[in-house]
């Protein structure tokens, strides 16, 4: 038998493991995440969609260096600005960015959530070079 003082941490490990895995599937079972991913799929299938994004994206990236240097002038912003509403006017867009938004706030909630409960800021630890990575 393991000594009790090393069993413990690892007992507790693997419940924390299940746990994080019962939630995931509980998460993606959620109607926020069913309905993003029938939103991204749409906007998959949606010629209008993809040619508002490259037409965005391509503006977007011949105006980068504006951009980056604060530069930008009002005639390019207005046209970006133009090209992003044209965007977002698409249906399959507006209904994805909804999805999203619906699926953040879940994620956001149960964060919050997990924070309350272990004391700390649970996103924050979870990024790339916080306690979990």
């Amino acid at each position: 038998m393991l000594n009790p003082t090393i069993q413990a941490p690892a007992e507790a490990e693997a419940e924390a493991l299940a746990a994080a895995s019962a939630f995931g599937a509980a998460l993606k079972a959620s109607r926020e995440f069913v309905a993003l991913k029938a939103a991204d799929e749409a906007i998959s299938h949606d010629a209008e969609a993809d040619a508002a994004i490259a037409a965005f994206n391509s503006l977007q990236q011949d105006l980068r260096a504006e951009i980056t240097m604060g530069v930008l002038q009002d005639s390019q912003r207005a046209e970006l600005d133009r090209r992003q509403q044209a965007m977002y006017g698409v249906a399959s867009i507006n209904a994805y960015l909804a999805a999203m938004a619906a699926f953040q706030a879940v994620c956001r909630d149960t964060a919050s959530i997990v924070s309350a409960e272990i004391g700390i800021d649970f996103a924050a630890n979870s990024r790339s070079g916080g306690c979990c990575g």
